[in-house]
């Protein structure tokens, strides 16, 4: 599910673990494609027991774990395992750690049940981390929940969600400043700057984040890099056109895009009012918008050849288990 997410297909070689049952290896998932955000992906099946000296270690080693629950299965044992989790991050004191909760397959949930359910299981993960004495655990206050499904739109909200968190706040902070200024000064609905390739949330405007924008934004990105061979050569791999743009007439409303550079993009959500009274203005704002972010990442990644530079040693991705 992670690869699948991460790079939009589920290469066979890596031996994901989605669907497969007695499955004994763990999985180091490399290769992905090029994306903002380096991260290594450690895939570790639920059914394999691991020593509590080596889940001390990988969780030293890591700085964010997603734990998925499958709705549908007996929640027991899932939940069990992640309290032994908790403790032993708490024990081994790796409290840079973060954890996400995913409550996965709510697909198959009737509407009605879907709330009720997803609120059962943070009800029993809170009464087992009282059990279990860890209330007092500084990780208790990282736990964050998400239900998901690979049919809709909330895997991408969740995985974006685990990605904003392991990107340093002042860095975050520089990209939500210049998002919303951009938001402000075109007059947009809403605003989001997406990862290219894996289709994931690096910033939203603080004023809407509503699931159906992101939703449609996602769908409209998923849509453009799918027929990038054959309506441009903005979004091709390779290529030095970089500020490649187009718009989806809807009804009422104009969704635009505009390409940042090989990595990131720019979607936004107007009226088509303001969009044809004030386009110039707005290809305007947004050009700034892409220099000044342009300029900001060249600086980041100066401070990141740095440090690197510093501690003598090899520049290593941040994994997420």
């Amino acid at each position: 599910m992670t690869a699948s997410v991460a790079n939009q297909e589920i290469p066979k070689s890596n031996g994901i673990t989605d669907g497969i049952d007695g499955y004994h290896r763990r999985v180091l998932i490399t290769g992905l494609r090029s994306s903002i955000i380096p991260l290594e992906l450690w895939d570790l099946p639920g059914n394999e027991d691991v020593l509590d000296e080596d889940l001390q270690q990988y969780l030293q080693l890591v700085h964010a774990v997603v734990f998925v629950i499958d709705i549908n299965d007996h929640w027991f044992n899932p939940i069990a395992q992640f309290s032994d989790m908790l403790a032993a991050a708490t024990e081994a004191k790796a409290l840079h750690l973060v954890f996400h909760i995913f409550v996965h397959k709510m697909e198959t949930l009737a509407n009605e049940n879907k709330n009720a359910k997803f609120n059962d299981i943070q009800r029993r993960i809170n009464d087992e981390i009282d059990e279990q004495n860890l209330q007092s655990s500084p990780l208790v206050r990282s736990i964050a929940f998400h239900a998901t499904s690979i049919y809709d739109h909330s895997i991408y909200e969740a995985f974006s969600s685990v990605v904003t968190r392991l990107i340093p706040q002042e860095t975050l902070g520089q990209y939500e400043n210049l998002l919303n200024s951009v938001h402000l000064s075109c007059g947009s609905k809403y605003a989001f700057l997406f990862d290219l390739k894996a289709c994931l949330r690096l910033s939203a405007n603080q004023e809407t984040h509503e699931m159906p924008t992101f939703s449609l934004s996602v769908e409209y990105l998923k849509l453009l890099t799918s027929m990038s061979g054959a309506i441009g050569t903005g979004l091709r791999e390779g290529t030095t056109d970089d500020a490649y743009s187009c718009q989806l007439v809807l009804s009422e409303t104009i969704v635009a895009f505009w390409q940042i550079n090989k990595e990131l993009c720019l979607i936004m959500g107007l009226s088509s009012a303001n969009w044809r009274a004030q386009r110039a203005t707005i290809e305007y704002n947004v050009l700034m918008y892409r220099e000044t972010l342009l300029r900001v990442l060249e600086v980041i990644e100066k401070h990141r050849k740095s440090n690197a530079a510093a501690i003598k040693g090899p520049t290593t991705a941040r994994p997420v288990s």
